[in-house]
C-alpha cells in the first residue's frame, strides 16, 4: 500500500462562504488542538513544481491570467492605493495568505483551498489523527474575543488537568489573554516546554481556577466497538484517520475474543478520511481485489489493491446515511460492488472526487480537485452516492443532512436493528 504522504486526499468538505475571513483561518487553527476533521493528502515526494513545468498547461486553462501583466500592474495600483490611503496597519501575513485564498475560491472548485504554513499543520495533525497538545477544542466569540473550552477529549493533558467544556480562558502562564486571537493562542501552547498554566473562568462556579498543564501526545479516538447479542459485533467509524486503522484491527480483536459471529461497520456520517486508510481497512475484510480506481484530467488511471491477508471473514453489514461520504463511499461500494455483505440504510452523500494538497516552498500548500475515483465496478459515486442493498428510511434522519439517527422515537436505532436482523437471520440458515 502507499505510503500516506504519497495519496491524495478524501474530504467532503462545504463550500467557503461567500464573507470567509478571520473566522475560516482561526477555526483551522484551532484544530491543533482537536485534530478536527481533515484528510491531509501530500503530492508524491513532497516536491516543488517549476513554473516552467506547467507553463504549457497553464496557457490551456486560464491560470496565466494569474501572471498576466494587466495582473500585475493592477496588483501594483492595489498596493500603492493601500499605502496611500488606508486608515490601518497592515498584517502583511494575513495580506497573503488571502491573496493566495481568494486563488483558491476564483477556481470555482468547492474543495480548493490555501494553508499557510500554520494551517497546513493543523491539516496534517488532523489526518493523522493524533498531535502534540492538550486534546481540547476552542472557540472564540467574533465579537466579544472571549476563548472558550467547547470540548475536552478523555485521558489527555486537558483532561487530566482538569479543563471544562464552557472554560473561558483568561491565560497562560503570566500572559493575559486579552484581545489575542486564537490563532496566537494556539502559537503560545504549542511553544509551551515543560509544564505550564491555564487560568480560566467557569461560569458554573463564577469564579477563577488555575489549571497547571503540560502538552502530551494526543490520539483521538475515531473507532468504538460493542458486542451486540447473537454473536454480532458492530463497529463505529467516525472518520479514516492514519490512526482509526490501528484502532479497527484492535476492534476485531477484541470483538473475537468475545466469539464474534457477524460484524456490523457503522459509516454514519462518517464524512471520509484518508484513501490510504480506507484502503488499509478495506485490506482487513477483503481478499485479493481492486478496491478503488482514480481517473485524472488526462486519462491517467491509478488502481489501488488488497492483499492474500485479512483479519476478518465473517458476514459484515455496513450501515450508510446521508452523512456517510468520500472514503466512507469507497468502503460501502467496494463491500456492495463484490456482494460482501449488504449495505443498509439510506443514500450516502456522493462525493468521487479527489483533492490534493501540494507543498509549497515557503512551508505553505494549495489544494484542489486533481481526480475522480470509481468503485471496482465502476460505479461513479460523484453526485450520485451510493444507493444501499436495503433502503432502511430512519425517521430522524429526514433532512438528508447527515445527522446520525441514533434513535427512532420507540426508542430504537432503526438502522442497526435492521441491520442486526439480517445477520441473524444469515446466521441461523448456516
Amino acid at each position: 500500500m502507499p505510503d500516506i504522504n504519497e495519496m491524495p486526499e478524501e474530504i467532503p468538505e462545504k463550500p467557503l462562504p461567500d464573507g470567509f475571513g478571520k473566522g475560516f483561518a482561526a477555526g483551522v487553527l484551532a484544530t491543533l488542538f482537536t485534530g478536527a476533521m481533515f484528510f491531509a493528502g501530500w503530492n508524491a515526494g513532497q516536491h516543488m513544481y517549476d513554473p516552467a513545468d506547467v507553463a504549457e498547461q497553464e496557457t490551456e486553462n486560464g491560470a496565466e491570467i494569474l501572471t498576466d501583466a494587466e495582473t500585475l500592474q493592477k496588483l501594483d495600483e492595489v498596493k500603492s492605493l493601500i499605502e496611500e490611503y488606508y486608515l490601518n496597519d497592515v498584517d502583511a501575513d494575513m495580506l497573503s495568505d488571502y491573496l493566495f485564498k481568494g486563488i483558491a475560491v476564483g477556481l470555482d472548485d468547492v474543495y480548493a483551498n490555501y494553508y499557510s504554513e500554520e494551517e497546513l499543520e493543523s491539516v496534517l495533525d488532523s489526518s493523522r489523527g493524533s498531535y502534540t497538545g492538550i486534546g481540547a477544542t476552542l472557540a472564540q466569540d467574533g465579537q466579544s474575543g472571549t476563548i472558550t473550552v467547547n470540548d475536552v477529549y478523555e485521558n489527555t493533558p486537558a483532561s487530566e488537568a482538569g479543563l471544562q467544556v464552557g472554560d473561558e480562558l483568561l491565560a497562560i502562564d503570566d500572559t493575559a489573554l486579552t484581545d489575542v486571537q486564537l490563532s496566537d493562542l494556539v502559537s503560545m501552547i504549542k511553544s509551551e516546554d515543560g509544564d505550564f498554566s491555564i487560568t480560566v473562568y467557569r461560569p458554573s462556579d463564577k469564579k477563577e481556577v488555575i489549571l497547571p498543564i503540560m502538552l502530551g501526545d494526543v490520539e483521538l479516538q475515531k473507532v468504538s466497538y460493542e458486542m451486540k447479542q447473537n454473536g454480532i459485533g458492530y463497529i463505529k467509524i467516525e472518520e479514516f484517520t492514519e490512526t482509526a486503522v490501528d484502532q479497527f484491527c484492535e476492534a476485531v480483536e477484541a470483538l473475537e475474543a468475545q466469539n464474534m459471529q457477524a460484524l456490523i461497520v457503522d459509516l454514519r456520517d462518517n464524512p471520509g478520511g484518508l484513501l490510504t486508510s480506507v484502503c488499509d481497512i478495506l485490506d482487513e475484510v477483503l481478499p485479493e481485489k481492486l478496491l478503488v480506481y482514480t481517473e485524472d484530467k488526462n486519462g491517467g488511471r491509478e488502481e489501488y489493491y488488497s492483499d492474500q491477508s485479512r483479519i476478518v471473514d465473517c458476514e459484515i453489514a455496513v450501515l450508510v446515511n446521508g452523512g456517510s461520504a468520500s472514503a466512507s463511499e469507497i468502503f460501502a461500494g467496494a463491500m456492495q460492488d463484490y456482494e460482501r455483505g449488504p449495505v443498509i440504510g439510506t443514500k450516502t452523500y456522493g462525493k468521487g472526487i479527489v483533492q490534493r494538497t501540494f507543498p509549497l516552498r515557503d512551508g505553505s500548500a494549495f489544494k484542489m480537485t486533481v481526480e475522480k475515483y470509481y468503485t471496482p465496478n465502476g460505479q461513479d459515486i460523484n453526485g450520485n452516492g451510493i444507493t444501499p442493498d436495503i433502503i432502511v428510511e430512519d425517521p430522524k434522519d429526514d433532512t438528508g443532512s447527515g445527522k446520525t439517527p441514533e434513535s427512532a422515537g420507540d426508542g430504537t436505532d432503526q438502522v442497526l436493528e435492521k441491520a442486526l436482523e439480517v445477520l441473524a437471520e444469515d446466521l441461523n440458515a448456516e
